[in-house]
């Protein structure tokens, strides 16, 4: 009954209410807070956010000394955030889509032009970065412009969530039942929205000058609407939202650990900054020669309204002449070797816990096994392996409403997503691989899944062999060539076989 209610609800009404999303409270409070605790949605995002770009919150000090120390506390904070995202991002691949009308070595067609006009590898890697990091991410489907040319296709548009929000269908969470999106037309000097409820969009404009985000709903105003067919099928808005393990970022449990890792960092660096000054002392009376005189001749008390360095400087062409048995005392350097090797640990910590792998935070590679290597390669694969999981249900809907959109309906039967490899494999394994596997596996996944090609070069390389085997056919007048004359011809000749080891290379 309240699905139904809902679904009766005006534009207006689903406006107001997505708009007030952007600033709803979180559902959960952590046990112990701080300054940078966020309370909202928007607060939340943007602190994640900040960590990503290397701007998250400043190092805590006290506050009658932050101002002094500012430009230290800025040049302490680390930007470790961005290798866990990355790490990940760069080995999660979706290379091609096969469908059941469209199942080539090259993947279907549709799909691929899609992602020619979409730009999808640089659009798939921006979706997983704010996914990874902000726990959610949005995919907007735009349908062909009115007058375009035949055989248009839509084209592919990721969104950053902090800037927009879906409501998900609570009986299907795969479809949206509404989703608004927040934008500034420079050109109009104003804030615009789009709102996207099942079969059509409608725009909201703001008053001019107005780009606050606190929500006014007397500032805006509804403008054009426009009607969505062909997705009745998928819940009538091309949006699909993608949602991380637990709605959380990827470094987002480990905050306290960055933190951790800025203080120590901010501690190491005010030790050595006051260190740089040394404390000097003078040992003995500087008043002590039979020469000098208390009265008159003091050295204390006829200098002491001018600078101690008037006294004794350091010039290379100045002498000092002071009384016998007077001793110079300047403090040693403190040692920072536990300090570096804390913030070190805190470090291998936050890799552990986030699976980055250890080349990628200790260059050198000092005191890590090949086995040890291993074993977190195999971790972070592991932990991608589960991401795309959670993301095929997602993207197999996208695909599903592109081609619906596209009008061929027919090819969202059995649609499959093929994904590249997380591992860097090197290229003689990939051959031996190969050798060993004829037979096996077919050709076909042997070349993309094996020799990791894309859908696209795996069939520009079969178009290529089947060329080379009909010229060297129309050469040798028919005859199978021999793999390597060269070889066969001084390679001597083995039981079973004739001189020119002919029978093994056919049987081969």
């Amino acid at each position: 009954m309240a699905q139904q209610q809902q679904k009766t609800q005006p534009p207006e009404w689903w406006f107001e209410y997505l708009m007030k999303r952007f600033d709803e409270k979180l559902e959960w409070e952590p046990r112990v807070t701080s300054t940078n605790t966020p309370k909202t949605r928007r607060e939340r995002l943007d602190l994640l956010w900040s960590y990503y770009i290397g701007d998250g919150p400043l190092p805590f000090i006290n506050e009658k000394y932050r101002e002094t120390f500012r430009e230290l506390l800025r040049k302490s904070r680390p930007n470790y955030a961005i290798m866990a995202i990355d790490s990940m991002c760069d080995r999660s691949v979706l290379k091609g889509v096969y469908t059941e009308a469209d199942k080539d070595l090259d993947g279907d067609d549709i799909a691929r032009k899609v992602q020619e006009v979409s730009g999808f590898a640089a659009l798939q890697r921006d979706m997983q970065t704010w996914l990874y990091t902000l726990g959610e991410s949005y995919v907007t489907i735009v349908p062909p412009l009115p007058g375009a040319p035949t055989g248009s296709v839509p084209m592919l548009l990721a969104e950053n969530p902090r800037f927009c929000v879906g409501e998900p269908n609570p009986l299907i969470p795969r479809q949206l039942i509404a989703f608004v999106k927040v934008y500034r037309d420079r050109i109009a000097n104003c804030q615009k929205a789009l709102l996207f409820l099942p079969g059509q969009r409608i725009e909201f404009i703001r008053e001019e000058g107005q780009f606050g985000t606190k929500f006014i709903l007397d500032q805006w105003s509804k403008g054009e609407v426009a009607a969505m067919a062909g997705l009745e099928e998928f819940g009538g808005i091309p949006v699909v939202r993608f949602e991380n393990k637990m709605g959380l970022g990827e470094f987002e449990p480990h905050l306290d650990t960055l933190d951790r890792i800025a203080d120590g960092i901010l501690h190491r660096k005010i030790i050595t900054w006051y260190q740089s000054f040394k404390q000097r002392a003078i040992k003995g009376d500087l008043d002590g020669g039979e020469d000098f005189s208390d009265d008159e001749n003091s050295l204390i008390r006829s200098l002491g309204d001018a600078k101690l360095e008037d006294i004794f400087q350091a010039d290379p062409g100045t002498l000092w002449i002071v009384p016998e048995g007077v001793e110079f005392w300047e403090s040693g350097a403190t040692d920072l070797t536990p300090l570096l090797l804390a913030e070190r640990d805190d470090v291998k910590e936050f890799g552990v816990s986030t699976r980055i792998p250890m080349h990628m935070l200790a260059p050198d590679g000092n005191n890590q096994t090949a086995e040890g290597a291993s074993m977190l390669r195999e971790g972070l694969t592991d932990k991608i392996n589960d991401r795309q999981a959670r993301q095929e249900p997602q993207w197999m809907l996208l695909w599903q409403m592109v081609f619906a959109l596209s009008g061929q309906a027919a090819r969202a039967v059995n649609v499959r997503l093929q994904w590249g490899s997380t591992e860097r494999t090197p290229l003689a394994v990939r051959a031996d691989a190969v050798q060993k596997t004829r037979g096996v596996l077919s050709r076909k996944r042997q070349v993309v899944e094996l020799m990791e090609m894309d859908p696209l070069v795996a069939k520009l390389n079969e178009t290529e062999l089947m060329e080379e085997s009909m010229a060297m056919d129309t050469t040798s007048g028919g005859a199978v060539p021999a793999a390597n004359p060269a070889a066969a011809q001084s390679a001597p000749a083995e039981p079973g076989t004739d001189a020119g080891g002919d029978e093994l290379a056919v049987a081969a």
